[in-house]
């Protein structure tokens, strides 16, 4: 696992630390860094697919779902409960994120509710998952150690600040989480 000093000083490889980029259309080296990572990795998505394969076969019992916005650090999976077991207040869904910068790893969940036929006051939530949601949590921590072989990201460097821009993040608000993994936890399809 790198120390905190080497994934700030990796993730400045990969993101803007001025605004400069938004008055030019030409990017900047660190976002053809960016670019190029995603570009390798999207070239390479067999790890990812037996990843994912894997999660579905395990947890049959729960919907699996993906996300990989190019302007994140790195692709996400999500276990969500089925339908059938949404309540009215306080759903949680697993999420669990691989960097594409640095070996690391993070498994977190996303809270809402669903009211009048809609999922709403969405959150993330860097916390345990609660009872019903651990082992999900577990199985997916397991399954992209086995599968990518990626060390799990402390939750104490979540809110490390970094002074970089991420997706709509400036600083004094981007941390080491948004840049490690995404500026935008709690928006999953």
């Amino acid at each position: 696992m790198p120390s905190k000093e080497e994934l700030i000083a990796l993730v400045r490889k990969y993101y803007d630390s001025s605004n400069a980029f938004m008055f030019t259309t030409e990017p900047s080296p660190e976002i053809k860094r960016h670019d190029e990572i995603w570009k390798q990795w999207i070239a390479h998505m067999e790890p990812w697919y037996a990843f994912r394969d894997e999660l579905r076969s395990t947890l049959p019992n729960y919907v699996i779902g993906e996300t990989y916005p190019s302007m994140d650090g790195g692709p996400r999976c999500m276990v969500y409960l089925p339908k059938e077991s949404w309540s009215p207040k306080s759903n949680w869904d697993v999420v669990g994120c691989v960097s594409l910068l640095a070996p690391v790893y993070f498994v977190y969940g996303v809270e809402w509710d669903y009211i009048d036929g809609r999922r709403q006051n969405i959150r993330a939530n860097f916390e345990q998952p609660p009872p019903g949601m651990a082992w999900p949590a577990q199985v997916v921590a397991r399954t992209i150690e086995k599968i990518f072989g990626f060390s799990a990201f402390p939750r104490e460097l979540v809110e490390t600040p970094v002074p970089l821009y991420a997706g709509l993040l400036e600083p004094p608000e981007t941390t080491l989480f948004h840049t490690l993994f995404t500026s935008a936890p709690s928006n999953i399809p």
